[in-house]
């Protein structure tokens, strides 16, 4: 084993440079993961922008690796060896809460950024010792309260890579959304998390999933369409809403999941075409996405809508993701488009932000390359 590992540090907003950080020892309860595959998700974009509060930082969250050392407490935990290809989630929970036992990961206080001293997969700064806490890295710190999952045969690292992103499409259309026989489905935004939905939800049986984009995402919605989706639409040349009550000859869609971050103009669609009740508004977005005064809570209280934020994916979303990875059934390298080495990792995530690389959609960086 080497004494230095080498990462793309962010030291500034939209600025990495590459340092040597020390390899730390490894306790009974804990691993060391050697990182071959890392994925740029989209919330990678926002946080490479954002000022940093804690210090540099090595960013980084969907991580599939080698474990070359396994402390035996952490070993008999998890079930897993040295020489095991392993997922790792974003989450460093507290292992003990309600919800950790549940395997709810996602909710533990514990792994949640907006609460002082929290930790997780990208986004924990150096001065947390051992420091190396993201996958832009070449070895990666795995303590006692990291759920891991093996990654089945037949899927490589790279392909692998994409359990985080799949797992949330699970999540998102499957299990918040309810997509399956004779429902029809709206995603918004074809990017990677909803070229994710798009394929989860006509896995589950939908019968019509449409997706919305703007112009520049051409190429996306075409993806979307090879991946199953019955119909496109550009926002910015059509009336979505018209197209959308057309099409499904004036009953609208029963669940709209939105990925596109866009806040109120999204909010405002998922209410128009949303027609029955009780139908399902999956959505995500900062704080500030949806603080307006002309909320329409009052239409979406007579309608009986539900409300799901999409918050990440359950353990139990991420293992069905990587049996999909590994069945090879569905045709994810459209999705998987471009993959860098760390010096490049700056350009990884413009390219993801759609600044980079054209055509770019899920980016990996490959730290050995």
């Amino acid at each position: 084993m080497p004494e230095k590992v080498l990462a793309a540090v962010k030291i500034a907003p939209q600025k990495t440079e590459l340092r040597e950080l020390d390899l730390p020892d490894v306790a009974l309860d804990a691993a060391l993961l050697k990182v071959e595959a890392a994925g740029v998700c989209g919330s990678d974009v926002g946080g490479y922008r954002r000022e940093l509060k804690e210090g540099p930082c090595i960013m980084g969250h969907e991580n599939v690796g080698v474990l070359v050392k396994v402390g035996a407490a952490y070993g008999n935990r998890w079930g897993v060896k040295e020489g095991d290809l392993v997922a790792l989630e974003e989450y460093l929970p507290c292992g003990s809460c309600e919800w950790c036992r549940i395997g709810e990961y996602r909710h533990c206080w514990a792994t949640d950024p907006t609460v002082e001293g929290s930790t997780r997969y990208g986004g924990t700064p150096l001065t947390v010792a051992p420091a190396l806490w993201g996958g832009f890295s070449q070895y990666l710190y795995v303590p006692p309260n990291a759920p891991v999952h093996k990654v089945p045969k037949g899927a490589s690292p790279e392909e692998a890579a994409m359990a985080l992103p799949l797992g949330n499409g699970i999540q998102w259309a499957c299990i918040e959304g309810e997509a399956g026989l004779g429902k029809t489905i709206l995603v918004q935004g074809p990017g990677q998390q909803g070229l994710a939905c798009v394929l989860a939800a006509k896995t589950a049986g939908a019968d019509r999933v449409i997706v919305t984009g703007l112009s520049r995402d051409a190429r996306r919605l075409e993806v979307a369409r090879e991946l199953g989706a019955d119909v496109t639409i550009d926002v910015e040349a059509e009336n979505a809403r018209e197209k959308i009550m057309d099409i499904t000859g004036g009953y609208g869609v029963d669940t709209s999941v939105d990925t596109s971050g866009a806040g109120k103009a999204s909010l405002e669609l998922a209410v128009e075409v949303i027609k029955r009740k009780a139908g399902i508004m999956v959505f995500q977005g900062g704080e500030t996405s949806f603080k307006y005064p002309d909320f329409p809570l009052g239409r979406i209280a007579r309608k009986y809508m539900q409300l799901h934020p999409a918050r990440g994916h359950s353990f139990a979303s991420v293992e069905q993701s990587l049996a999909w990875i590994a069945s090879h059934k569905f045709p994810l390298h459209k999705i998987q488009t471009h993959h860098f080495g760390l010096k490049d990792v700056d350009f990884a995530i413009q390219s993801t932000a759609g600044t980079g690389a054209p055509g770019a959609i899920h980016v990996t960086v490959l730290p050995w390359q």
